[in-house]
């Protein structure tokens, strides 16, 4: 582990922590020179048109444009990059045994909690980020053309819907991430801590 890593590290233990002891399968904490943000991530958003495209608080239109984006991430130096994995089954047409979408909940809850522990260690401008589209909702007030979330606490944006390049950033980490999902699902949050 390199110095800047230790040293980031000791000032993030807590919620390295407890996001451990809540499950998480990978916590580290990462310079954030390391998150890659290219706008063809937001293109991709909507060429071919994700299903969540204007259809969810969380997503395009919706959040900041990704320069404004680079420009608040310029502002931080340290976050927590975060994942979840668990091992699905494939049926006998190649397709997902169970739902690959369920554990990107649970990657929702756990980057809330980073973000409130993050917080309450003095972090006073942690941000977290999930991956892929907010599910809180079995549909999103987008829909029915509301700006009012209905949990304004808990939901958070996606690092694709910001524009960073999720492969590109676990790269600069180290990590891996393999397209198509096959006998598992990773799902990976980002925690901005200052």
């Amino acid at each position: 582990m390199t110095q800047v890593a230790s040293s980031m590290a000791a000032r993030s233990a807590s919620i390295i922590a407890l996001l451990q002891a809540e499950g998480a399968s990978t916590v580290t904490p990462i310079p954030v020179s390391h998150v890659i943000v290219d706008k063809r991530v937001r293109l991709k958003c909507q060429i071919p048109r994700c299903d969540s495209f204007h259809k969810n608080l969380m997503c395009p239109p919706f959040v900041m444009p990704v320069e404004e984006f680079r420009q608040t991430l310029a502002c931080y130096k340290e976050a927590v990059l975060l994942q979840t994995e668990v091992v699905i089954d494939i049926l006998n047409d190649g397709k997902p045994g169970r739902d690959v979408f369920a554990p990107a909940g649970r990657l929702h809850d756990l980057v809330n909690m980073g973000e409130r522990e993050a917080f309450r260690a003095g972090f006073r401008f942690a941000a977290g980020l999930i991956g892929g589209c907010c599910r809180l909702c079995e549909a999103c007030v987008a829909m029915d053309n509301s700006s009012n979330c209905r949990f304004p606490f808990r939901a958070r944006p996606s690092m694709e819907a910001m524009g960073i390049d999720v492969v590109a950033t676990l790269e600069q980490t180290g990590l891996a991430l393999a397209f198509p999902v096959r006998d598992r699902v990773t799902w990976t949050g980002l925690i901005l801590l200052q």
